[in-house]
C-alpha cells in the first residue's frame, strides 16, 4: 500500500467508534420479519373478505329491492291494462247506447208524425159526428 492510503483509512480501533453496535432490544431478526410479513398478510385478507362481503351484502339488497320494484311495476301496469279495458268496454257500450239511442229518437219522429195524422183523423171525424148530431132530436 502507499503511504497516501494509511492516510486515509481509519484505524482498526476506530471501528466501534465509525459503526457502534447496536444493543440488543434493537436487533431486527429474520423472524421479526417473518411475523410483521404474517400480520401484514393476515390484515390483506380480512380487509379483502370484508370488502367481498359488503359489496355482496349490498348487491343482495339491491336485488332484492329491484325485484320488489319489478313485481310492484307488473302489477301497476297489470292495473292499468285492467283499467284501459273496462274504459274500452264502457266507451264502447256508450257507442252503442248512442246508436240505440239515436234510433229510438228516430222512432218517436215517425211514432209522433203517426200521431199528427190520426189525431187530425180523429179531429175530421169528430167534426163530421158532431156535423150529423145537429140533425138528431134532442129530448
Amino acid at each position: 500500500m502507499s503511504p497516501a492510503s494509511y492516510l486515509t483509512a481509519p484505524p482498526r480501533v476506530a471501528a466501534s467508534i465509525v459503526a457502534p453496535s447496536a444493543p440488543a432490544d434493537t436487533v431486527v431478526t429474520m423472524a421479526a420479519m417473518a411475523l410483521l410479513t404474517w400480520i401484514s398478510l393476515a390484515f390483506l385478507v380480512v380487509a379483502l373478505g370484508g370488502s367481498v362481503t359488503f359489496a355482496a351484502v349490498r348487491g343482495l339488497r339491491m336485488w332484492r329491492a329491484f325485484r320488489a320494484l319489478s313485481r310492484a311495476a307488473g302489477s301497476a301496469l297489470d292495473d292499468v291494462g285492467r283499467t284501459a279495458g273496462e274504459a274500452e268496454r264502457h266507451a264502447v257500450a256508450l257507442s252503442e247506447g248512442s246508436e240505440r239511442l239515436s234510433a229510438e229518437v228516430a222512432r218517436l219522429h215517425e211514432s209522433l208524425a203517426q200521431l199528427a195524422v190520426l189525431r187530425s183523423a180523429a179531429t175530421e171525424a169528430r167534426a163530421t159526428l158532431l156535423g150529423f148530431r145537429g140533425f138528431v132530436p134532442r129530448k
